[in-house]
Parts: structure tokens; C-alpha cells; sequence
């Protein structure tokens, strides 16, 4: 049986059926949703609030610690209660790894889009990466249709694609 189960989620439809799917079939388990906001988003989101405010961009960890707080909302947003949220910084397939390691998970649970094949090689694939070097079992959602019981599990809030 499952004791803890960490869930990547990136506000895609493919995490919210991913987060539904470990819902439904996850019953028990320690959930723990874990967003992870890439540097080059973090640094963009520093370097706009200081140009907006006319401050450096070299003393922008307010707007940094911001732009944490908004993500943290957001993905408390999506939690139901009793679950974890939890926010990282950096690769995206490291950072579920070393979190999973640390949480002690037993699955590994994130949605896929389906990129091409071109695309996973110019951008690199996060769920093909942890795949092949996770210590725990990833459990790949793809966007399919879903079920009205599953689809009961799926957070309240927006979604981006």
C-alpha cells in the first residue's frame, strides 16, 4: 500500500487528471502537490517588478519571495485539505527527485502532453528523465476522458495549457 505519493504539477490539464488519478486510486496515502517554478521564470518575474518599480534587479529577493508566495497559492489552491504543497526551484525532473527522496515518497505521480518527439529533444522531457532515474515508481497520466468518478477529484481552479 502506498504511504506517500508526491504529485508534479505545472497548472496543465495533464496535472489536474495526473492530481485527479492519484486522488481517486492514492486513498490513504500522504499526498504532497509539488510545483517547480524554472530559475528563468523566477529571475524574469525579479527583473519585470524591478523594472516596473525602478528598483535593481540586483536587490529584487522581495520580488523573488512574491512571486514564491503567488505560486504557493496557487497551488494551495488546487489542494484538498489534508494534502501538502510543497515548491521548488530549478530543473524541473531534479527537483521532483530530490523532493520525492526527501519526502520518502513511494510514487512519483505527474501528466504528460504528449510533445513530439522533436520537441522532447529540443526541450528536454521531464517525465522521460525521471522515468529513467527516479528511485520510486512514476506514474504517467496522459490526457484521456475521464470518468465522472475521477473526474470528481480534479481541482476547483483554472488551468493553464
Amino acid at each position: 500500500m502506498l504511504q506517500r505519493v508526491i504529485i508534479a504539477i505545472d497548472f496543465s490539464t495533464a496535472s489536474a487528471q495526473a492530481l485527479a488519478v492519484a486522488r481517486q486510486h492514492c486513498t490513504g496515502a500522504t499526498i504532497r502537490l509539488l510545483h517547480v517554478m524554472r530559475p528563468a521564470d523566477v529571475a524574469a518575474s525579479s527583473a519585470a517588478g524591478a523594472a516596473h518599480t525602478g528598483s535593481s534587479p540586483l536587490s529584487s529577493r522581495d520580488m523573488r519571495d512574491s512571486a514564491e508566495q503567488k505560486a504557493m497559492e496557487r497551488l494551495e489552491s488546487w489542494a484538498q485539505e489534508g494534502e501538502e504543497c510543497g515548491l521548488g526551484v530549478g530543473n524541473a525532473a531534479e527537483e521532483i527527485m530530490r523532493q520525492a527522496e526527501e519526502f520518502e515518497a513511494d510514487m512519483i505521480v505527474m501528466g504528460t502532453r504528449g510533445r513530439s518527439q522533436l520537441s522532447n529533444m529540443l526541450h528536454g522531457s521531464a517525465t522521460e528523465w525521471l522515468i529513467r532515474h527516479a528511485h520510486q515508481p512514476v506514474l504517467v497520466v496522459h490526457e484521456v476522458p475521464m470518468n465522472d468518478s475521477t473526474r470528481a477529484h480534479l481541482p476547483p481552479t483554472e488551468i493553464n495549457d
